[in-house]
């Protein structure tokens, strides 16, 4: 109680007394009336800083608090790995699209491949031409290689067969299984049988 009645009778004291001296040198000599009339502001003042608690003396400065960051909106951030962890915080969602592209890649070959298993052992036409429909739509190409070059690299050899000349030593005389690529990229090597030597005369 006394910090907040100090502050507002100070000042009320001491704005008295500058009234009093102000009179004094304004009128040239003391005049109540004067007084009164300078004084009056500076009592109504102190009045009501006394009913309301407040001082009539400047505030003390008060610390200033810290300021915080503001919060990010949006996506988190994961920090940076390699050269460029300098340059600033690289988006998580961005870090998940690898992932998620061969995670999509691996679940479409595991449904090609069933796809294709099926296709083997289809005994209905109309499944069967239902599959290769399908097939041809999502990219994925049946792979005859009968009449080509057998390379083991694109090519299963299930057998072998006498050549009739040497022009057809190493050529594919027949798909036994046919092989699959889905969008250029071998699915299942076709099984062939191939030509090799030369009959003898």
């Amino acid at each position: 109680m006394t910090n907040r009645l100090g502050g507002p009778l100070v000042g009320a004291l001491v704005g008295l007394a500058a009234a009093a001296l102000g009179s004094v040198f304004l009128t040239g000599g003391f005049d109540p009336v004067t007084l009164a009339v300078a004084a009056g502001s500076v009592v109504i003042a102190a009045v009501v800083a006394l009913l309301t608690g407040r001082s009539i003396a400047p505030p003390a400065a008060q610390p200033m608090p810290p300021v915080s960051a503001p919060p990010v909106s949006g996506a988190p951030f994961a920090p940076a790995q390699g050269p460029a962890a300098g340059s600033g915080p690289i988006p998580v969602r961005q870090l998940q699209e690898p992932a998620r592209a061969a995670q999509a890649l691996s679940d479409r070959n595991v449904l090609v491949e069933a796809c294709i298993w099926m296709r083997d052992r289809a005994t209905s036409p109309a499944l069967a031409q239902h599959l290769d429909g399908a097939f041809s739509r999502v990219g994925v190409t049946p792979v005859d290689a009968t009449g080509q070059r057998f390379d083991p690299a694109v090519h299963e050899a299930g057998g072998t067969i006498a050549a009739g000349s040497p022009a057809e030593d190493g050529i594919i005389a027949r798909t036994e299984q046919i092989g699959y690529t889905d969008r250029g990229r071998l699915m299942r090597h076709p099984i062939v049988t191939v030509y090799r030597g030369q009959v003898r005369a």
